[in-house]
């Protein structure tokens, strides 16, 4: 294994220039426990559920996106099974982690998937019970924002059924019945600059 030797500074701070490529350079971490609702949610219309900013160091740094969002849907809103919870990543208003391209999809299908929404993670509602669980979906993906302003990175919750509207809750279980099936939840975002 070969030695690294590290080139401290007088005032033992270690200069972002001597760290190696690859090197965690700034960590910021949000958190959010705040149960809330967004109206009007469906894959054409995601709703920012927690956000963070990040000011890299140089243009050629990465900063990887990492951690979970909680959603479910209101149960006074539905009350069947949805096709899918969603998460979509911004840069600002730019959309990041998603296919560029629906071809390899079509291939799968044997049939045109143009109209498949894409997203960057989703999960399945299994059971059928929308009404009253919601899910934590995982996010990461490293983004080359090329820039040293400050950068917000927004995440975004998704809620599909049929191409129908329906009220997204964070944080939170839909439906509360006997106090047992009702919980509440957080949702988490970590932004790391990685030395390029």
């Amino acid at each position: 294994m070969a030695l690294t030797k590290l080139n401290f500074t007088g005032q033992g701070l270690l200069p972002s220039a001597s760290m190696p490529t690859g090197s965690v350079l700034q960590s910021i971490t949000t958190s959010d426990a705040t149960a809330s609702t967004y109206t009007g949610t469906d894959s054409a219309n995601p709703k920012t559920v927690i956000s963070g900013s990040i000011t890299p160091s140089a243009t050629n740094s990465k900063i990887l996106i990492t951690g979970f969002i909680q959603i479910g849907l209101l149960q006074s809103s539905y009350g069947g099974a949805l096709h899918y919870l969603g998460v979509r990543l911004k840069r600002g208003t730019t959309v990041i982690g998603e296919p560029t391209s629906l071809s390899s999809l079509t291939s799968v299908f044997g049939s045109d998937a143009s109209g498949a929404r894409p997203m960057h993670s989703t999960g399945k509602d299994e059971g059928g019970y929308s009404a009253s669980r919601s899910m934590a979906i995982p996010f990461h993906f490293a983004d080359s924002p090329n820039t040293t302003n400050a950068t917000t990175y927004n995440i975004q919750g998704v809620i599909e059924k049929l191409n129908q509207q329906y009220t997204m809750i964070k944080n939170g279980a839909g439906y509360n019945y006997n106090n047992d099936e009702a919980h509440m939840a957080t949702c988490n975002l970590t932004l790391q600059e990685i030395k390029g």
